[in-house]
C-alpha cells in the first residue's frame, strides 16, 4: 500500500506506467528518432504537432502549447482534477492508496462536514417525495416542468415549513448542532437558547462539488410572497461560491462530448436547459463570474457560451465579465435572450432547437462588447472619445496580435475612425495620460523561454539569476511563476516542479523547454548565455520604456501639454543615457 500523501505515490505511478502506453489509447502516435509524435488531441490538429518523449516522461504540442506529463496528459484529456487523475492511475497501476495512519490537521472535521451536508440532503430530498406538506414544491416543479428522473438525479427538496423541522432531525441523529451552524444550515437565536433553521417551505438545490459531494444548498421560494426570492449557504470551509457551478457534476462529461460549455445564471435555468437535453451546462451560484469559475471551465472545454438574461442588468453582466475571460486567454460566444424571457421561459415558448440555434450563432463577447459601446455613442450615453478608449482599454488586453489587429479593424470602421487613431490607444494600454508603463501584450520572448530552458538544466545557476532584477524584466505570469518556483523556493526536482503546476499552461512551458534543449555542452556556457538573457531583457524592458515615451511626448505635443511634455523628455533622455 502508498500513502496518498507521500509524493512518493505520483512517482510510483510514472515508474509502473508507460507514457507512451497511456497516450496511445487516446491518439495515434508513430516513433521517429528517438521520440514518438502524434496529432494533439487538445485542437484540432491536421498535421502531427505532439511529441512524446518516454524517457523524460513528457508529452508537448509545439502548435497549441499543451504539455506535461502522463498526469497532465489525463488530467487535459479527461477533465480530471489533481486527486481524480492520481486515484485512476494508481489503480492502472495496481497502487492500492492507503490513507495517511497519522490524520491530516482538520481531515477528520472536513469529512464530517461532507457527511453532515449529505444527510441533510437527503433529509430534505424525502421530505420533498414524501412529506404531505411538500405538495406545494412537487406542483411547483412540475408546474416548471421538471421530471421525476431529474428530480432524482439532483436529489432536490423541500424544506418543511416552520422553524424547526432540521434542527429536530438533528436532534434525533445526535448531530451536533454547532456542525450545522458552520455550515449556515442552522442559526443561532437571538435570545435564549437554540437554533431556527435557515431553509423554511423551500424549494431546495443541493450543491454538489466537482466529485459529486454536497457542499452547500440553495432555496428557492415557493410562495410568492416570502422574501427573499433565493436563500443560498454561507461561505463555509467547504463551499466557496466563487469557485463552483451548479451542476458541474453531472455536465462535465456532457462538456467534454459536445466540446462546449453553457453558463446560465440560475439552479431552475440550468435544470430547465437539462431537463430539456441541454446537458453541456453549468449555472453560476448567486453570484457574478469569476476567474476562479474560468479556470474550473477550461479543464473541460475552451469553447463557452454565456447566456444573459434579456434585460439591463443581463447586457451589464455580460460586459463585466469579458476582462475574466480575456486574463484567461479565452473570447467566449455570448447570448442575450430576448428581453424578458430567461432560458426557462424561452425553452417553454420556444423549445429547445431555438435556443441551440441562439447558441450556434452567438456572436463573441467581444463583437457584443464593441457593437453595445457603439451603440451607447450613437445614443449619446458616452462621447466618441471615451467610447473609444473604453474599447482600446480592452483590445489592449486580447493576447492574439492578428485577433486584436482584427478587432481594431472593426472599431475603426464602426465609428468612423482610421485605424491609426485606434492602434495608438490601444499601444497606449490605459490610454492617454497613464504614463505607467506600456502593456505589451505577447507571448513570452524567447529569452525568456531560453532562460527558463537554462535554469531546468542546470538549476544551480539560479543563485546567478536571484542576484540579478530578473522579477522586473520577466514579463511572462507563467515563466515568472516557474522561475519563482526554482529560485525562490528551490525546488529543482522535475517531477516536483510539475506538480507545482498540474493543470495550468505552466505545465506546457515547462515540457517545452525540456524538449526544445539548444543543446548547452557545459555549465560554464550555461552560465555566460543566463547573464546574456538578463542583460537582453533588461534591454527589451528599457526600449519598451522608450517607445512609450515616444508616444507619450507625441500625445502631449498634439494636447499642448506642456508640463507633461518636459517631464517626459527629461525621463527620455535620462532613459537614452543609460541605454
Amino acid at each position: 500500500m502508498v500513502n496518498f500523501n507521500n509524493d512518493f505515490l505520483v512517482k510510483e505511478i510514472k515508474r509502473r506506467l508507460s507514457i507512451i502506453n497511456l497516450i496511445e489509447g487516446y491518439t495515434s502516435i508513430k516513433k521517429t528518432g528517438k521520440g514518438y509524435v502524434g496529432l494533439c488531441p487538445f485542437h484540432d490538429d491536421h498535421n502531427p504537432s505532439m511529441y512524446v518523449d518516454e524517457e523524460k516522461g513528457l508529452f508537448h504540442c509545439f502548435s497549441c502549447g499543451a504539455g506535461g506529463d502522463m498526469l497532465g496528459f489525463y488530467m487535459r484529456y479527461n477533465g480530471l482534477t489533481f486527486p481524480e487523475a492520481v486515484s485512476d492511475l494508481a489503480k492502472r497501476a495496481n497502487i492500492t492508496i492507503e490513507k495517511s495512519s497519522t490524520p491530516v490537521k482538520g481531515h477528520s472535521r472536513i469529512n464530517n462536514l461532507f457527511k453532515l451536508n449529505a444527510a441533510v440532503s437527503r433529509f430534505y430530498h424525502r421530505a420533498l417525495l414524501e412529506s404531505p406538506n411538500g405538495g406545494p414544491a412537487r406542483e411547483y416543479l412540475e408546474k416548471r416542468k421538471i421530471p421525476p428522473g431529474v428530480i432524482e438525479e439532483f436529489k432536490l427538496g423541500y424544506a418543511p415549513d416552520g422553524w424547526d423541522a432540521l434542527v429536530k432531525f438533528l436532534k434525533k441523529n445526535n448531530i451536533p448542532a454547532s456542525l450545522a451552524e458552520n455550515l449556515g444550515l442552522i442559526v443561532k437565536k437571538q435570545s435564549g437558547d437554540g437554533y431556527y433553521d435557515r431553509f423554511r417551505n423551500r424549494i431546495v438545490f443541493p450543491i454538489c462539488s466537482v466529485e459529486g459531494k454536497v457542499i452547500g444548498f440553495g432555496g428557492r421560494r415557493i410562495k410568492e410572497s416570502d422574501e427573499p426570492k433565493y436563500i443560498n449557504s454561507p461561505e463555509s470551509e467547504i463551499y466557496h461560491k466563487r469557485k463552483n457551478f451548479y451542476g458541474l457534476d453531472s455536465s462535465k462529461d456532457h462538456i467534454r462530448k459536445n466540446k462546449r460549455a453553457i453558463i446560465v445564471e440560475g439552479y431552475t435555468d440550468f435544470l430547465a436547459l437539462f431537463s430539456a437535453g441541454v446537458k453541456n451546462a453549468v449555472a453560476t451560484l448567486g453570484t457574478s463570474l469569476t476567474r476562479d469559475h474560468v479556470v474550473t471551465l477550461r479543464r473541460y472545454t475552451d469553447r463557452i457560451v454565456v447566456v444573459f438574461d434579456g434585460d439591463e442588468s443581463g447586457v451589464k453582466a455580460a460586459v463585466r465579465s469579458l476582462d475574466i475571460f480575456l486574463e484567461e486567454g479565452l473570447l467566449p460566444g455570448v447570448v442575450i435572450l430576448p428581453e424578458g424571457n430567461d432560458p426557462d421561459s424561452f425553452l417553454a415558448e420556444r423549445g429547445a432547437e431555438a435556443f441551440y440555434k441562439l447558441i450556434d450563432e452567438a456572436p463573441t463577447l467581444l463583437d457584443f462588447y464593441i457593437d453595445n459601446t457603439v451603440n451607447e455613442y450613437r445614443n449619446g450615453a458616452v462621447t466618441l472619445n471615451s467610447g473609444v478608449k473604453e474599447i482600446a482599454d480592452v483590445l489592449v488586453k486580447v493576447n492574439e496580435p492578428v485577433l486584436r489587429s482584427s478587432y481594431i479593424k472593426k472599431t475603426a470602421e464602426k465609428l468612423g475612425l482610421g485605424e491609426n487613431e485606434v492602434m495608438s490607444l490601444v499601444r497606449l494600454g490605459k490610454g492617454h495620460g497613464k504614463m505607467g508603463g506600456v502593456k505589451t501584450v505577447k507571448s513570452h520572448s524567447n529569452h525568456e523561454k531560453l532562460m527558463l530552458n537554462i535554469l531546468l538544466t542546470y538549476p544551480d545557476l539560479s543563485g546567478v539569476v536571484a542576484a540579478e532584477d530578473w522579477e522586473e524584466c520577466v514579463s511572462n505570469r507563467d515563466v515568472k511563476s516557474i522561475l519563482e518556483e526554482i529560485i525562490v523556493k528551490g525546488v529543482h526536482d522535475m517531477s516536483s516542479l510539475l506538480l507545482s503546476f498540474q493543470g495550468s499552461g505552466a505545465q506546457g512551458l515547462i515540457s517545452e523547454a525540456l524538449m526544445s534543449s539548444p543543446g548547452i555542452p557545459d555549465r560554464d556556457t550555461a552560465g555566460k548565455m543566463i547573464m546574456s538573457c538578463m542583460k537582453k531583457l533588461k534591454q527589451a524592458k528599457l526600449d519598451e520604456r522608450l517607445k512609450s515615451l515616444r508616444l507619450g511626448i507625441s500625445d502631449a505635443v498634439k494636447n499642448k501639454d506642456a508640463e507633461l511634455e518636459k517631464r517626459l523628455l527629461t525621463e527620455y533622455t535620462d532613459l537614452r543615457k543609460q541605454k
